[in-house]
Formats: C-alpha cells, sequence, structure tokens
C-alpha cells in the first residue's frame, strides 16, 4: 500500500468550496429556468432558440469543478513514501529571540528597529547553512514562531513575516523569552548550543530572572549571546508604521523608549556570550556569527525525502480547465449540420 501525505495538507480545506459552487450552480440554474417559466412554455422557447443547450452549462461547470478540485489537490503537494536521506552535516543549534514589542517600532534605526532587525537576522540564517534553526518571538510573552530545523529557506520566510502585532500581551518578558529557548534544545544530540537574543533590552517583566537564567544555560553549556538594538538617548514609539502619533502613558505623556545596554550586558556575561550594539551600518550578528562558528560542530543527520506526486494533478487540472474552456454554452452550428447527433437519436 501507498503511504499517501500532503506536505501543506491545511489546503485541503478548500475542497469544501466544491460542493458550495455545485450548490450555487444548481440554484442558480434553477432560477433561470423558473425566469424563463415564467416568460412562456419552456418547449416552446427551446424551440425558438434551438442553438441553446441546457447539457453543455452542466457539463462545463462540472469540468471547471473537477479541474479547481485537481489543482488545490496539487498545491497540498500529495507524495507517496519515503526515504531516509543518509547524508550528514555538521553544525550546530542556535535559537534567535527576537524582540517585537512595540518599542521594536521605534525610528532610531532605519526604517525602524523590527524590520532592520529581521533583514539581519535573514542574512544571519543564509550564512548559518549547515546548522539548525529556530525562532522564537517574545513581547509580554513568548512563543516559538520556528522550532529547530534544517530548513533554513522556511525559516527565512517566517522571519520576514514576522511583525509587532503578532503577540497581544505588551511588555518585554526577557526571562520568558530566554527560558522557553532552553526548552526548545534537544540535548540528546551532541551539538553545541547558542542563543541570540535580540532586543532592546527594556525588561517589564521581572519574574523569571533573565540573568538567571543565562546562568543556568551557561551551566548546561548553551552560550548567550545578546544584540542591543535601538538609541540609549531615547525615542518615541509611532503607534503604527510610519505614523506621525507616538504612544502615550495614562498621564498623556509620549513614551520614549531607550537601549538598555547594561541589562543585555549582563545577560551575556552570565550566559557565557558577547554583547553587541546594532547601528544601521552594523547589525552586530557578524560579530555574533564569528562566535558561534567558532563551537565545536557535531553531526547532523538530514530529514526524510518524499517522492512528490503533484504533477499529476497539476497536469490533470490544466487540462479539465482547458477542455471547460472548449465548452460553449450553446450548440456547434458545425455539428448540427452534419446530423450526428440526428442519426443516432433516430437509430434508437
Amino acid at each position: 500500500m501507498f503511504d499517501v501525505q500532503f506536505a501543506n495538507k491545511e489546503y485541503l480545506y478548500l475542497l469544501l468550496m466544491i460542493p458550495v459552487l455545485a450548490v450555487g450552480f444548481l440554484y442558480y440554474s434553477h432560477r433561470r429556468r423558473k425566469a424563463l417559466k415564467a416568460i412562456g412554455n419552456l418547449k416552446t422557447l427551446k424551440a425558438l432558440s434551438p442553438e441553446n443547450s441546457t447539457a453543455r452549462p452542466i457539463l462545463r461547470m462540472v469540468l471547471a469543478l473537477v479541474a479547481l478540485s485537481l489543482l488545490i489537490v496539487a498545491v497540498a503537494r500529495p507524495r507517496v513514501g519515503s526515504q531516509l536521506k543518509e547524508t550528514t552535516s555538521e553544525g550546530n543549534e542556535i535559537m534567535i529571540l527576537l524582540d517585537i514589542s512595540n518599542s521594536m517600532r521605534a525610528t532610531d534605526m532605519y526604517p525602524n528597529r523590527l524590520e532592520n532587525t529581521k533583514n539581519a537576522i535573514s542574512n544571519l540564517v543564509r550564512k548559518l547553512s549547515t546548522d539548525r534553526v529556530g525562532l522564537i518571538i517574545f513581547a509580554g510573552s513568548a512563543f516559538v514562531q520556528v522550532p529547530m530545523t534544517t530548513d533554513l529557506k522556511a525559516t527565512d520566510i517566517f522571519i520576514q513575516s514576522v511583525t509587532c502585532d503578532m503577540i497581544s500581551e505588551q511588555g518585554t518578558a526577557l526571562g520568558a523569552a530566554l527560558n522557553l529557548a532552553v526548552k526548545s534544545f534537544n540535548f540528546d544530540d551532541n551539538l553545541s548550543k547558542a542563543i541570540i537574543l535580540v532586543s532592546d533590552g527594556e525588561n517589564h517583566e521581572p519574574t523569571p530572572d533573565p540573568i538567571q537564567i543565562a546562568k543556568d544555560c551557561n551551566a548546561k553549556g548553551i552560550a548567550v549571546h545578546t544584540i542591543g538594538v535601538g538609541d540609549v538617548r531615547g525615542v518615541p514609539i509611532p503607534i503604527r508604521e510610519a505614523s506621525k502619533d507616538f504612544i502615550k502613558d495614562r498621564a498623556g505623556n509620549i513614551v520614549i523608549s531607550k537601549l538598555d545596554e547594561t541589562t543585555l550586558q549582563k545577560i551575556a556575561q552570565a550566559g557565557g556570550g558577547i554583547y553587541v550594539k546594532a547601528s544601521n551600518s552594523n547589525s552586530g550578528l557578524s560579530t555574533v556569527y564569528s562566535e558561534i562558528s567558532k563551537m565545536k560542530k557535531g553531526e547532523i543527520v538530514q530529514f526524510a525525502e518524499y517522492d512528490e506526486k503533484f504533477v499529476l494533478p497539476a497536469v490533470l487540472s490544466l487540462i479539465f480547465f482547458v477542455a471547460a474552456c472548449f465548452v460553449l454554452k450553446r450548440k456547434n452550428r458545425w455539428i448540427r449540420r452534419t446530423g450526428i447527433f440526428e442519426q443516432s437519436q433516430s437509430n434508437l
């Protein structure tokens, strides 16, 4: 038996549209027939318009629905069986912690702190071609955006999709982000591990203590590097991107966001890593990458490889779409003149 799986199985939910479209077409046909009855006798109307066909629209709709169904299956990427790819590479496990609190909207970096940082992280991920990389985003709480993976192209896509609106609970919980990163590592392998914390350092959640967690990371062999983004002098925070309105506190004063280098330096020191201040010309990630490159690399076994089968439904979908395009609403005059169907009916 074939073990059929779908790489993008969430797209299969689109198949629910097919019966809805079919019901919609039947309802439209019913309303049209009812409207024609109101005009006059159906047999008389058919005699007056011999080229009109009732079967052809139905056939065209069926062909179109089959084509759409096959296209959805193709997009869901069916694949059969699996074979373990025995190739290995040397690398490490690196978890990137990205601050997406409202303060990352500040424009003391171009175009703002978050967008500047995202581009820099993408450049770093491209360099980590043989490593396993994960991404945690955090504000008042933290969650894993990308689990540890060797699929760095997918990781880059998720990085570029990150916005400050992805977490409703505002604040900056450095300790929660570090704690979640520790839980995301696999300690059963022989890979060296590192955390890269990118933030403006304004910690609004005293517990869990990020410095203590960094010490625990160091004790477990996890290096914690920190990168500070923003200006130590402080800048106002736009309410949204490119907005001239700024976030205010309860007293009506404009909130100023400052880079807290002291906290980030203490976390890096406790975690056995380095602290780097980012700027428009230097993201600091190149310096951190140099440190990570010095780590002892372990052996990473590659993922399972599947036999992709999306081509067949894609080709069949195209064939059915083309066939639907050639089915006209009216009967073909040339075929009617040949009398093929009339002869067939007379022989019955």
